[in-house]
């Protein structure tokens, strides 16, 4: 997965392949890179077990090679800049071929999940990002206090863990500071500053 992950280019790869196979060209218009670019990638691909190279019979004038996802499955949700990457192992059909029915009603669940998925992704990059803006008011804040700068590191470091125990580990571990009543003085003190 971090191979993937650790590229764009793969990671788009990988979501076009599972979703159907692909042709180089079609491979190449979606990740916008040559051809050669794209069979870089699809060699390592290959080489992680991901993707296999299919022959396809004379049914498409041009395309005579697909590329296709193995057993795994890996799609990309993401939104914005933030990636939300699942993947999954092949379903297995049993015994005789699957009615036409069924298969249609399977399409159609899959394109309503789709949706949803891309919605949830769209929702949670939204939380996100506000995560990120209140964030970033809470260092400004921090930085607008009346307050020495270790004095300042030591809020900053009490209001962004996720519990006071945490950050004073996080203290202690990386800041040497192991005296709880020091961390008890600076939030009286930043408590006493904006309580004013």
């Amino acid at each position: 997965m971090e191979e993937v992950l650790s590229s764009k280019v793969r990671l788009r790869i990988m979501d076009s392949v599972s979703v159907r196979p692909r042709t180089l060209g079609e491979l190449s218009d979606l990740t916008g890179i040559s051809v050669q670019g794209v069979l870089r990638h699809l060699k390592k691909l290959s080489e992680l077990g991901l993707v296999e190279e299919k022959r396809i019979s004379r049914l498409a004038p041009k395309a005579r090679i697909v590329y296709a996802a193995r057993s795994a499955r890996i799609r990309d949700y993401s939104t914005g800049g933030y990636t939300v990457v699942k993947s999954t192992e092949e379903a297995e059909v049993g015994g005789e071929t699957a009615k036409t029915r069924d298969l249609e009603r399977a399409a159609g669940d899959l394109l309503i999940l789709r949706r949803r998925a891309k919605e949830e992704a769209r929702r949670l990059g939204r939380i996100i990002d506000e995560a990120a803006d209140e964030q970033a008011y809470l260092a400004a804040a921090i930085r607008s206090l009346p307050l020495s700068q270790s004095e300042k590191l030591v809020l900053e470091v009490v209001l962004t863990e996720d519990t006071l125990e945490d950050a004073a580990r996080v203290l202690s571990k990386y800041y040497g500071l192991d005296d709880r009543r020091s961390i008890e003085s600076v939030l009286n003190k930043a408590r006493a500053v904006v309580s004013k």
